[in-house]
């Protein structure tokens, strides 16, 4: 089994990554290892749909568009187009960072551009071709799953209100929630399930795991009511590949490229990892630049994940979505389920862009006021996304083969393009509220919120007057209220909350776009640990995440060391990964409540043994060692660019093999009221010493 080989790599670590990405998480990086090369001269067109369409209904947006004459005059000439996106690629914020990248805009019913920039391999300076030059683009592959489903449902072959049962050739999912599980579900990220990520999602490119089993082997139960909340999710796309293809009686890739690429004549897409395409396929690069492996996608032909394409058959795609699903005289969707796809029905606040069939709103405060639906990707060493703008009839696509800075070029394109053609209208400056609640009648939202994608992100809410103090990963954020619960931050960017069915606070959703947070109940009180105990907010936050369920109910002797295992185990338990099945390898561990996390934790890097091959699981754990399985985890996490090292000033003594996982831990505040900076800023981190158990949840509490 693989393990976490971004969340911007195809597994469990890329996940979890394109997880934290999608939340636009910044990290201060080093330098570009990689040199970058002169863009690609040659710019080509796809050739423009000749027949008269009808643009999409305005129903789309929450009020009318403006009148023709009124609107922006968004991309048109083809050569200034050209300039523009030459200008962007050469900033010198940008050009450092590129391995190489394929763009297309699309206008009406035609292509005005479609370049490559950079390199399809950095080593062999291969330029980017955009006809021929493939690119994987990852969760892009949902919309076109979403869109076979779609086709499926025009036919009358699906309903998508139905329960998803009839559809499965008999593999049962649980669902002891006494709602059904639709396919509406599963295409908006509503499914409820426990799980939405498999245990591996990559490997070598020979190997082979079919879509039927791949969905057997992870079958997920449904745990929460299907349609109340959103959490991204991979296992519910390839649950619809294998519905697709159960119904059409075809694999789900003939499906695909008989159904969609042939009469949208996308000649070089391909949901498989054939010889050919190999061939062609960009060089993956990491965060250094440097190249990676080819691999293949579990299952081969991911209906989550696996789409490998061009930038000029792209622009085909674009063009036909924009106008009501025709290319030419063919046409592959009805404009009907066009505008079902493009509809972001599924959202936790009116004011706040939501999620539709296949596409997202990932950046809404860049989108100047235009309904713009979008759809990311994020995979081993390549970076995508696509933006269309239904009611402009424009369509933005890049493709990058390298994910230095990759997340911060994609939004700074998408807010460069957006300013160039649709600058905003709006006057700049806060919203105006229309209603401003006192710190009583807010304090219902109070609590802390646990991300349901990553429970490790967790938000921190206290109510002011008038507002609220948020507190992350990020640092403390001050929201006012705009509406009743719907609030801004000092940025622009908005957040909300959604009750349950019974009136309570449920969910609140802010800064991570990939999904909800949950509100945790309040937690059963310790007798050793009163409310103004100095760890009593960390302490009770890995009480309230479940982290200390195996532990003494009653009494939390927060002084006591906490030992190799309990420390591991509660980590593995923010992290909500599947656990490994093998057996663990450290015989002295065999019998430990933990022994599952420890096993899991070595297999992703996490932990090592000692000389004798034990691990010494009920040792305590010093702060040293903490420091380092922290630094290890972040790294697992955000990989050596989001993890680097950042400086910090430390006094005392510390082991070499642990002084990075130290420097690490005290740079990012991974401490509590014991780690006290003297008058020159530096600190004693006490590496040496055992790390106790108050002292380890407020590790916790801080980590990402």
């Amino acid at each position: 089994m693989r393990i976490f080989t971004h969340a911007s790599l195809h597994s469990p670590r890329r996940k979890l990554l394109a997880a934290v990405l999608s939340a636009a998480m910044i990290f201060p990086s080093a330098a570009y290892a990689a040199e970058s090369g002169p863009s690609s001269p040659s710019a080509q067109s796809v050739p423009s749909a000749q027949s008269e369409t009808s643009s999409l209904s305005s129903t789309l947006s929450p009020s009318a568009p403006p009148a023709p004459s009124a609107l922006p005059p968004g991309p048109s000439d083809p050569r200034e187009v050209e300039s523009f996106l030459d200008g962007f690629f050469d900033r010198p914020d940008i050009r450092p960072s590129l391995a190489g990248a394929v763009v297309a805009v699309v206008q009406d019913d035609r292509a005005l551009l479609t370049k490559g920039y950079g390199y399809a391999d950095a080593i062999s300076r291969a330029p980017v071709d955009p006809d021929a030059t493939l690119f994987r683009l990852a969760s892009i592959s949902k919309t076109f799953t979403a869109a076979a489903v779609m086709q499926l449902a025009e036919q009358g072959k699906v309903d998508l209100d139905a329960d998803v049962g009839g559809y499965l050739n008999g593999l049962s999912i649980p669902n002891d929630t006494g709602a059904p599980l639709t396919l509406k579900h599963l295409m908006t990220h509503t499914s409820g399930f426990d799980r939405t990520e498999a245990a591996a999602d990559e490997g070598e490119p020979e190997e082979v795991y079919p879509l039927a089993d791949f969905v057997k082997d992870n079958a997920p139960s449904v745990v929460r009511r299907p349609g109340e909340a959103f959490r991204y999710d991979n296992y519910a796309y390839n649950l619809l590949g294998y519905i697709v293809q159960n119904v059409a009686g075809q694999p789900f890739e003939k499906v695909e490229a008989d159904r969609i690429f042939a009469p949208l004549g996308m000649k070089n897409s391909s949901f498989v990892l054939t010889p050919d395409i190999r061939k062609r396929l960009a060089t993956p690069h990491d965060g250094a630049g440097e190249p990676l492996p080819q691999y293949a996608t579990f299952p081969n032909d991911s209906p989550d994940g696996g789409l490998i394409s061009t930038g000029s058959d792209m622009a085909r795609f674009m063009i036909a979505m924009l106008n009501g699903g025709k290319l030419g005289a063919v046409s592959f969707l009805s404009e009907r389920s066009v505008r079902e796809m493009e509809r972001l029905s599924v959202s936790i606040h009116p004011d706040i862009p939501g999620v539709g069939y296949g596409f997202e709103s990932t950046y809404p405060n860049l989108a100047n006021g235009q309904y713009v639906v979008d759809k990311g990707g994020a995979a081993t060493g390549f970076q995508s996304h696509l933006w269309l703008l239904p009611e402009r009839r424009t369509g933005l696509f890049v493709a990058l083969n390298g994910v230095r800075n990759a997340r911060t070029i994609q939004s700074e394109l998408f807010k460069s393009f957006m300013d160039h053609y649709y600058p905003t209208t709006k006057p700049s400056g806060e919203s105006e509220p229309s209603v401003s609640q006192t710190k009583e009648q807010l304090a219902r939202l109070e609590g802390i919120y646990r991300d349901l994608r990553l429970p490790m992100w967790h938000y921190d809410v206290s109510a002011t007057d008038g507002g609220l103090i948020v507190t992350d990963s990020y640092g403390e954020h001050r929201l006012k209220q705009v509406k009743e619960l719907l609030f801004e931050d000092e940025d622009g960017r908005r957040a909300a909350f959604k009750e349950n069915g019974r009136g309570n606070i449920a969910y609140f959703a802010y800064n991570k776009a990939d999904s909800w947070s949950e509100k945790l109940p309040e937690p059963k009180l310790y007798d050793d640990v009163p409310a103004d105990h100095p760890y009593a907010k960390y302490i009770y936050y890995v009480r309230q995440q479940g982290l200390l369920d195996k532990e003494d109910a009653r009494a939390y002797r927060p002084e006591r060391p906490i030992t190799r295992a309990q420390f591991v185990g509660q980590l593995m338990g923010l992290a909500d990964t599947p656990l490994s099945e093998e057996p663990v390898l450290f015989r002295d561990a065999a019998n430990s409540p933990y022994a599952a996390e420890i096993q899991t934790a070595l297999e992703f890097g996490l932990v090592s043994g000692t000389a004798r091959g034990a691990f010494e699981p009920d040792r305590p754990i010093t702060r040293q060692e903490a420091a380092v399985v922290l630094s290890r985890a972040l790294l697992l996490l955000f990989g050596s660019i989001g993890a680097e090292p950042l400086p910090a000033k430390l006094k005392g003594d510390t082991d070499a093999w642990a002084l990075e996982g130290v420097q690490t831990a005290v740079a990012r505040g991974y401490y509590g009221p014991e780690a006290v900076k003297d008058a020159s800023g530096a600190i004693d981190y006490r590496s040496k010493q055992p790390l106790l158990r108050q002292e380890a949840a407020a590790m916790f509490y801080r980590f990402p």
